[in-house]
């Protein structure tokens, strides 16, 4: 009996808060009744909504909760909508609140939540964000961070010097759309600004530049033409990014607006283009292949169908946090991968520079495996095996191969977006690449094979005193192996999984804790505020039926 009362109780506060909150809601949009409040005016009251939200939810009212989740969304980007659409926002902000406040009421009456109503407030709520165009803003500290001067002191010079280079290239374009060279200089160029904007921590350039850059690898991969539109966005970007390093304070509000349409303009053309391979287009491994012998022909065979690479295998549902420490990790790696790779195809016989790669590749890998984004390790293992291969002198990079592998960075970038809707070009491009660089690996030993065989014979022909000097020419490359072997701590297959598995569970196990630690806290919150009711409740219990008896005055004994 007296949990029960309790628990009406409690509903009875509820329910008191939430009214008051929805009137408070309903006279900030009813300014007048044929005129509609400014966007600017509705970012506070959104405050209200999210406690209605977070109240409901506490107590159990999940229809109550969805519907003010709704509704916190849309009155915190307010500010965000287009003029036109606004008096229809209103006008459907009014009625959501008056079908809250109608739940609410059967709420304090004991007849639970009307799910039909909920529904309907949902699907108007819906509706309205499907029908309505939001304008996008970015923020000012992103479009003009405040960085370290001694930084920008060397950045801004060298990111002028990228954009002369890249108003030239497109300029070059325009006379001439199908030059290869232009087209690989000008990604060479966008690949470079956007990761040097990333190491100093300029990242609204690193944005723009990042699209531009994808555009690029798509013209290279023959899935987009150069067109004049596209050369003129291209020109736009560049100038924005001029704006942007003037850090000229008049000039952010334009910025705010100009950023973010330009980069989704980009981003939308680079994403409309079609994931097919180049007619007439054979990747380097396909030569190696090719002009081996059949037997690595038959390889080819073996590479799994597309359509074993499942939607959860590519976009793997993955714990958010776990994802904001692996992101800014991955990426680091990314880039510090390309860079090794530029440098490899100046020197293909930098031995320090291919061990770097490899380690590179080989944490990259193991980091991707620990969060459980198993189709990024996968896809990089066969990048580490290739390496792992080169540092053993079982092969050697030619000039197609740091192509192939910066491709598959490319890959490895899609698939950390995590996006559903480029699902089905995810899962070309992540085929395309591992075929490519699976056909790379089974092509190593034949070429290495193939190489030595013309030297064999010609030895077997010549003096027999070459058998004996054969051993000799073998003995550097083994004792180089032996002390690198000697800085390599050998670990269990078996032991290292287990390692990773453990990491990943106690990722898991702190984000469930955290997020156990905040509904703890939203409860403490409730328990301080019923406190401070009870106290007000007792007190002015007190002061309405307290008195105080007079004493009777004494008599005098005679």
């Amino acid at each position: 009996m007296g949990s029960e009362s309790d628990r009406s109780d409690l509903v009875r506060v509820f329910v008191s808060e939430t009214s008051d909150g929805l009137t408070t809601l309903a006279e900030a949009l009813r300014i007048a009744a044929d005129s509609s409040p400014a966007p600017h005016m509705l970012q506070e009251p959104y405050i209200i909504a999210h406690r209605i939200r977070g109240a409901a939810a506490l107590y159990g009212y999940e229809g109550v909760s969805r519907v003010a989740e709704l509704l916190e969304g849309i009155l915190e980007r307010a500010v965000e909508r287009l003029p036109s659409d606004w008096p229809r926002v209103v006008a459907v902000m009014r009625e959501t609140i008056e079908d809250l406040s109608a739940l609410v009421a059967l709420v304090g009456q004991g007849n639970g939540e009307d799910h039909r109503l909920v529904q309907q407030c949902l699907i108007s709520l819906d509706r309205l964000n499907e029908s309505s165009t939001t304008l996008s803003f970015a923020n000012v500290d992103y479009v003009n961070p405040s960085l370290d001067q001694e930084i920008l002191s060397y950045f801004i010079p060298e990111a002028e010097e990228y954009l002369g280079a890249i108003d030239e290239l497109l300029c070059t374009l325009e006379s001439t759309p199908g030059d290869e060279e232009s087209i690989y200089r000008l990604f060479r160029a966008t690949h470079t600004l956007k990761g040097s904007a990333y190491t100093v921590g300029f990242q609204v350039i690193g944005d723009v530049s990042r699209p531009m850059e994808d555009c690029m690898i798509a013209i290279r991969e023959k899935r987009l033409c150069v067109t004049p539109a596209l050369l003129e966005m291209m020109t736009a970007a560049a100038g924005l990014i001029r704006r942007i390093l003037r850090k000229d304070s008049t000039e952010v509000s334009k910025l705010q607006q100009e950023v973010p349409v330009l980069v989704r303009r980009l981003t939308q053309v680079c994403e409309s283009a079609p994931v097919v391979s180049a007619p007439g287009a054979v990747p380097p491994s396909m030569e190696t292949a090719d002009s081996s012998s059949g037997q690595s022909a038959a390889v080819v065979n073996v590479e799994l169908p597309v359509t074993d690479l499942s939607d959860d295998y590519l976009i793997p549902d993955l714990d958010p946090e776990v994802m904001s420490y692996f992101v800014p990790e991955a990426q680091e790696y990314l880039e510090l991968l390309e860079a090794e790779l530029l440098r490899l195809e100046k020197d293909p016989q930098d031995r320090e520079l291919i061990n770097q790669l490899f380690r590179t590749a080989h944490t990259l890998k193991g980091s991707a495996y620990t969060v459980g984004f198993r189709s990024i390790g996968d896809l990089v293992h066969h990048v580490e095996d290739f390496m792992g291969a080169v540092r053993d002198g079982r092969f050697s990079v030619l000039p197609g191969h740091t192509d192939l592998l910066l491709r598959t960075i490319d890959v490895v970038r899609v698939l950390m977006r995590r996006d559903p809707s480029m699902v089905i070009g995810t899962r070309k491009r992540f085929s395309e690449a591992r075929s490519e660089l699976k056909r790379l690996d089974q092509g190593m030993p034949v070429e290495s094979t193939v190489a030595q065989r013309p030297v064999d014979l010609s030895a077997g022909a010549d003096a027999p005193g070459s058998q004996r000097e054969e051993p000799h020419a073998h003995e550097k490359p083994q004792d180089a192996r032996t002390a690198e072997d000697r800085e390599v701590i050998r670990v269990s297959y078996a032991r290292l999984e287990r390692l990773m598995n453990l990491v990943g569970e106690l990722v898991t196990g702190r984000s469930r804790l955290e997020q156990r630690l905040r509904v703890l806290e939203q409860l403490s919150q409730q328990v301080l505020v019923f406190k401070a009711r009870l106290v007000d409740s007792v007190q002015s219990f007190g002061e309405k039926h307290t008195f105080t008896y007079q004493d009777a005055p004494s008599r005098s004994i005679s």
